[in-house]
């Protein structure tokens, strides 16, 4: 070998060193009897020892304490047999151990072991990754095993390759059942071609998470049983090695549906319920309430005194079942054939989770009734009474064509809208006996009021044919206490005459005739028809009041008998030399009239009670029935004006009310 192969052999050599110093593995070669015959550099960043002090130096003088550890692999690579293992090697900086991988590999030369090679990587870094892949798994998988939605993820073909547990939950299905399935078993049969066709357009998306589904527009789930349920569920898109998964997050929203409707249902009732005093007429538009939120089907029965039962009405959901509910609200029933029957004795809400052919069987009353129940097909129901005071009016029982439609949960709900209902009740019989009692009033009063009028009529003409022959004959004592008599008739059937108007106000009979009439001249009137009992009291009459007032739309017999009122009223309570002023201020649109008086005024306690009927501060000779104030009151009220009064102890008292003008014209 001449010079120049010699250079290149090491330069070579050289190549191959440096190559071999830069990998951050350890290599050695140790020969049969364990001294190091070459190191790469690695050994000075494991070790801390440099590969030319390693040369010569025996195995266990570099490995130490872990040669022991090592032997039975030392021993076995000098027998020929290969050798990986995985070892941790103290850091000679400090700090936590380094762990390696380890491979002896013999130098075997025609069957002869010259020493063997040793390669050993660091695979720490690789084995904390790993730990970490393997606890992010065990804590996504918890999470997915416990999370309260059912997550389901699908490969591209459709096919469910994860189920959790309350996916188990929700659809009823095993994971082993599920497992490998179509996600299409998930979903009712007339929905799967089209939410099939909207995944797989999702899958050619782009990474992402979308809705599938929003509150006006969710999307149904079947149960293994058969049962629909409303879901909301988002999806999303992820590539694992290449290959594209879909998950499926679901939430059963059964239970808030529910709600939903529960309240918008009850809204919706108290509504029907406030908007008639006839409570059939609101009962059955609360029946087809029902129907077309909780229920195929609605009766509502009331218990009749002698213990038959008068079915209100029967709604259906379907129209096309119409007829058929007809006929069953026309049966004349007793309560043992109906639903209700058990309910008007226990006066508790009934559940029926199921029922059929034999409880239909059990309260038909006769083959017709059975027919019916059959055609309408009932499977479960709510019976809740209409509880009044402990006694039971009737009720309203609830009813679907789907066996366990309704449980526990649902009695809160038909006991509330039986209780609404009930109230409806009480409230129209009770608007009907007031009724009742205001006619009959109505009707001994009138009788009243014709009745004493005669004998009082009688009287009063007597009266005045004594009172004139006794004016002939002058008999002035006789005739004093005939005046009196005469006065007291007057009063009698001034009574009578506040007493009608008092019940026509009450009954919305009060009628007034509106026609132009001018406003001073009612002013004089009035003052003139009252001008002898304040001479008589010893008190001043006033007029304060414009030359010319716009002219009222009014009843002038009735603002007479207003202005009449307040004066006579003044007169009462004026101590004699007092003043009463009446006087009137043109407005817009109206005319603000004044009874002002010089009396001793109303305390401030009692000036919202003046104008209650059959009030009075206090009660003297003097008093009336205390109906003068409410009638005024009224009679300003259907000329469409206001009333008030403004007083204060010892400053007198004034009443005001207004009357709205007459359009100009003719």
């Amino acid at each position: 070998m001449d010079q120049r192969e010699v250079d290149a052999l090491q330069a070579e050599y050289a190549l191959i060193r440096r190559v071999v110093d830069h990998i951050p593995s350890m290599l050695a070669f140790w020969d049969s009897s364990q001294r190091c015959r070459f190191a790469n550099r690695a050994y000075e960043r494991w070790f801390g020892v440099t590969p030319e002090s390693l040369i010569g130096t025996h195995i266990s003088d570099l490995l130490g304490p872990l040669y022991a550890l090592n032997r039975p692999h030392i021993e076995a690579a000098l027998r020929g047999e290969a050798q990986d293992f995985e070892r941790e090697i103290p850091n000679p900086a400090g700090g936590p151990p380094r762990l390696s991988q380890a491979s002896y590999i013999p130098d075997v030369v025609d069957g002869v072991v010259r020493g063997f090679c040793v390669l050993v990587t660091d695979i720490s870094a690789l084995k904390r990754a790993k730990q970490s892949l393997r606890d992010s798994e065990q804590t996504v998988a918890g999470i997915i095993a416990i999370a309260a939605d059912a997550i389901i993820t699908v490969d591209a073909s459709q096919r469910i390759v994860l189920f959790n547990d309350s996916a188990e939950k929700v659809f009823g299905y095993t994971k082993a059942e599920a497992l490998g399935a179509p996600l299409g078993m998930l979903l009712p049969a007339r929905l799967r071609d089209q939410h099939g066709m909207l995944v797989d357009a999702f899958a050619a998306r782009e990474q992402g998470t979308i809705p599938m589904g929003v509150r006006s527009q969710s999307i149904l789930g079947l149960r293994k049983s058969g049962e629909e349920f409303p879901v909301e569920a988002s999806i999303s898109r992820i590539e694992v090695e290449g290959r594209a998964l879909l998950t499926v997050a679901l939430r059963d929203i059964t239970d808030r549906r529910r709600m939903e409707m529960e309240q918008e249902t009850l809204a919706d009732a108290g509504v029907l319920l406030a908007s008639s005093l006839d409570y059939a007429v609101t009962l059955k538009s609360v029946a087809r309430l029902v129907v077309r939120h909780a229920a195929d089907l609605c009766i509502v029965d009331m218990v009749e005194a002698d213990d038959r039962v008068l079915r209100l009405t029967v709604a259906h959901a379907d129209p096309a079942m119409a007829q058929v509910c007809e006929r069953l609200a026309a049966l004349s029933l007793d309560r043992d054939h109906t639903l209700a029957g058990v309910v008007f004795d226990t006066k508790q809400v009934q559940l029926i989770p199921e029922m059929g052919p034999e409880l239909w069987a059990a309260r038909a009353a006769n083959e017709e009734h059975l027919r019916l129940l059959e055609a309408l097909d009932p499977r479960s129901a709510i019976v809740a009474p209409l509880l009044s005071h402990g006694e039971v009016l009737g009720a309203i029982v609830f009813l679907s064509r789907r066996p366990g439609r309704y449980s526990n949960g649902d009695l809160p709900f038909a006991t509330e809208i039986a209780r609404r209902a009930t109230s409806a009740i009480e409230n129209a019989r009770l608007y009907e006996a007031a009724q009742r009692a205001t006619r009959a009033r109505d009707d001994v009063l009138g009788i009243v009021a014709h009745d004493v009028r005669t004998p009082l009529n009688t009287i009063s003409l007597a009266a005045r044919v004594l009172e004139r022959q006794m004016g002939k004959e002058g008999l002035a004592e006789s005739l004093k206490s005939v005046q009196t008599i005469l006065r007291s008739v007057s009063r009698a059937n001034r009574l009578i005459h506040d007493l009608l108007d008092v019940a026509r106000m009450e009954g919305g009979a009060l009628t007034v005739e509106k026609r132009k009439t001018p406003a001073r001249k009612l002013m004089v009137d009035a003052l003139e028809a009252e001008a002898l009992r304040a001479a008589d009291a010893s008190i001043a009459l006033r007029l304060d009041a414009a030359e010319v007032l716009p002219d009222l739309l009014a009843d002038r017999d009735r603002l007479l008998q207003v202005l009449e009122n307040l004066v006579g009223n003044a007169i009462r309570f004026t101590p004699p030399d007092g003043t009463i002023t009446l006087g009137a201020t043109s407005l817009p649109g109206e005319v603000l009239f004044r009874v002002a008086d010089t009396g001793a005024g109303i305390p401030p306690e009692n000036l919202e009670r003046v104008f209650d009927r059959f009030w009075q501060a206090k009660r003297d000779e003097r008093q009336g029935a205390g109906l003068g104030l409410p009638i005024c009151k009224g009679i300003v009220e259907a000329h469409g004006g206001r009333i008030w009064v403004e007083s204060a102890p010892g400053a007198g008292t004034t009443f005001y009310f207004t009357i709205p003008t007459s359009p100009t014209g003719p």
